[in-house]
């Protein structure tokens, strides 16, 4: 979308840079756990010796994996949703359809953002008293703190992409042509459907 506001230039460009940050994590995540899954396999199979070290690794990085990752997804709408109420209003006779799946969108969007924060509050204080114990993972000796730390970067950064929906959402001019429909479903966002 081309504008001439700077907000949304700034958003923009700031949700554009933490999605790629977001790719660039991911994707290294996901070589190092199919490399320490593949040390693992090797060694225990071929050299009768288990690495102790993999197996946790392995079991914290598929943690921080599933919580950016769903950061990344809820941008893109790629998480599940519940349209009974968005295939309800497309296929009844009101007039205003597109108002009100354009309410449908915006009750979503906002509905969500309120969860993330309430999780991230209850989960913040959570978190600090993980971190105030001294206690450390099994094998490799890894603060619990830093286990933990990925659910709370994940909303986070769930909430800043909720956040620019949110801008995007108002700067998206709604459209009466017999196809904005379809033009809607591409733009959509995860956090229609009540989430």
């Amino acid at each position: 979308m081309t504008t001439n506001n700077p907000l949304l230039k700034i958003t923009g460009m700031l949700n554009q840079f933490l999605l790629n940050v977001e790719t660039f994590f991911l994707s290294g995540i996901t070589i190092f756990l199919v490399a320490a899954i593949f040390i693992e396999v090797i060694c225990r199979y071929f050299l009768f010796y288990s690495v102790a070290w993999a197996e946790e690794i392995t079991r914290y990085l598929f943690i921080w994996l599933t919580f950016i990752g769903s950061a990344y997804a809820l941008y893109y709408g790629q998480h599940t949703e519940i349209d009974v109420l968005k295939q309800a209003i497309k296929k009844s006779s009101f007039k205003n359809k597109e108002s009100l799946l354009r309410l449908v969108h915006f009750l979503s969007i906002v509905a969500t953002t309120i969860f993330l924060i309430a999780f991230a509050d209850v989960f913040y204080t959570y978190m600090m008293r993980i971190w105030a114990r001294t206690q450390t993972s099994p094998t490799m000796h890894i603060p619990m703190g830093l286990i933990y730390l990925p659910v709370f970067i994940g909303v986070v950064l769930s909430i800043f992409h909720e956040v620019c929906m949110f801008i995007d959402f108002f700067a998206m001019k709604p459209t009466s042509s017999p196809g904005s429909e379809a033009t809607n479903e591409v733009q959509s966002t995860p956090s229609e459907g009540g989430k």
